[in-house]
């Protein structure tokens, strides 16, 4: 079987771009496949982003007529994405090919009630017409289903390979921040979380590293320093590869407050290791998530239950206890394995019904 995948270029920083490095880096041959990857956005202004696509266009013009895809499997969000991957949607129609859309945005819902009328049927046309929707999670599935009932859609939630590494407990615990340093990953109120235990006298055995960059930074760091917080707070900036794993075999405790997410690629790698996690009760994160048991789920922008689910996890006993059930769930629920034999599955249903 023959696939051409389409999703962002690698250089561009975020969640959707480790699923696909991570899909991109499996052995596809061992199951009978053969994966091309055409990129088709890379970070710029609007100019320099559209004469990338319109390359990335007629390359897989180029790819349909002569590698022949069986399928194509195209990753999408919202806003420019959306438009990017509906032109693609339209070549695939043009030449007969099925299309897998694998939905990450985390925003997609909230942006497509902001849309004009015109634009929302353009987004319900593309959610009836492409062969299979994946989306993150059951919450995830329930909304598409309400913008579009015809959508064929699958869950598939995002997954991590297991470390050998595991995270242990020491006396002083440090808490990590792993993300675009953006308003709706509500890194200020972490900030203004720290300040609260700072003034509760709790930050003499934790340390904070915010390991991001983004629009935001220079903002937060100000937010660090007029708070006196900047003792207890690290910025580190963008981390990826054997940097962040690094990073994260040395962490305690990963945190989240996000006011939108589908299921974050980062809390299932912290839980990997060992790390519990505080994060917001948005999107898909519950699955992942569950509160009191492998962690805490908050309201976006409750800074004061932030600084208190926190102060709970410096207790050793019970960050062990979290801490154990995080990796646990992780090997139980969202092992690698696991999620390439559905994903697998998914190619050869849909090539089937193309045959068909």
């Amino acid at each position: 079987m023959k696939i051409l995948m389409i999703g962002n270029s690698p250089k561009v920083h975020g969640g959707i771009s480790a699923v696909i490095r991570q899909i991109r880096e499996y052995d596809w041959k061992s199951e009978g496949i053969r994966m091309v990857f055409i990129p088709t956005f890379r970070g710029g202004c609007n100019t320099q982003k559209l004469l990338y696509f319109v390359w990335a266009y007629c390359r897989i013009v180029w790819t349909m007529v002569v590698f022949k895809p069986d399928i194509v499997y195209m990753h999408m969000s919202h806003h420019g994405s959306f438009d990017r991957k509906n032109a693609v949607h339209r070549l695939c129609r043009m030449f007969r090919i099925p299309d897998i859309i694998h939905l990450h945005g985390s925003e997609f819902v909230r942006w497509y009630g902001e849309c004009s009328a015109k634009k929302a049927e353009k987004i319900r046309k593309l959610l009836r017409e492409c062969g299979c929707m994946i989306v993150l999670g059951q919450e995830y599935n329930r909304q598409i289903h309400e913008i579009e009932q015809a959508s064929r859609t699958v869950i598939l939630n995002n997954a991590v390979i297991v470390p050998q590494i595991h995270t242990e407990w020491k006396e002083c615990l440090q808490v990590l921040f792993l993300g675009v340093l953006i308003k709706r990953k509500g890194v200020s109120d972490l900030l203004d979380a720290i300040r609260l235990l700072k003034e509760r006298g709790k930050l003499k055995s934790v340390h904070f590293v915010i390991a991001g960059s983004g629009p935001e930074e220079e903002a937060l760091k100000k937010q660090a320093e007029d708070t006196s917080i900047t003792d207890a707070v690290s910025f580190v900036g963008w981390i990826e590869g054997e940097k962040k794993m690094r990073l994260l075999a040395k962490s305690h405790i990963l945190v989240l407050p996000s006011y939108n997410e589908g299921l974050p690629v980062a809390i299932l790698e912290a839980m990997s290791y060992g790390m519990p996690v505080v994060a917001s009760a948005v999107g898909d994160v519950p699955e992942a998530v569950i509160h009191g048991y492998n962690g805490y789920l908050i309201k976006p922008g409750d800074t004061g239950e932030l600084a208190n689910d926190l102060e709970k996890m410096m207790d050793r006993e019970h960050f062990l206890k979290l801490s154990e059930n995080a990796r646990q769930l992780v090997i139980d629920k969202f092992s690698d394995k696991q999620y390439f034999h559905t994903l697998t599955e998914l190619f050869f249903r849909t090539e089937k019904r193309k045959r068909l």
